[in-house]
């Protein structure tokens, strides 16, 4: 009798563990998969805003702040640098969102 119970308990902790480490595989997925849409997100926004940054600067500040211009307050070409450390603000800001909305979503 001992034995069978011994069995049927073996089973029913069995059963909980295998549920235990579905659930916790669904979890690590939807994370995984959550950290990947993220991630390529934040590479495409900052491919994008490298080149915005560097042809749109010329184009809009001069017209924006002429006085600033010709001052010498503002430049009026962005260098490369410039315009990647920019970007990477820019895709890092961009990647809080995602991040933070699925972050309130789960609880």
């Amino acid at each position: 009798m001992d034995e069978s119970r011994n069995d049927v308990e073996q089973q029913i902790a069995d059963e909980i563990e295998k549920q235990i480490a579905e659930h916790v595989e669904k979890q690590v997925e939807e994370g995984v998969s959550s950290g990947v849409a993220i991630l390529v997100s934040v590479v495409v926004t900052f491919v994008i805003a490298v080149v915005l940054f560097k042809f749109v600067w010329a184009w809009v500040v001069p017209d924006l702040f002429p006085g600033a211009v010709a001052e010498g307050l503002i430049s009026a070409n962005l260098t490369w640098l410039a315009s990647l450390k920019l970007a990477v603000l820019v895709a890092v800001l961009s990647g809080f969102y995602p991040a933070l909305s699925g972050a309130f979503k789960r609880q």
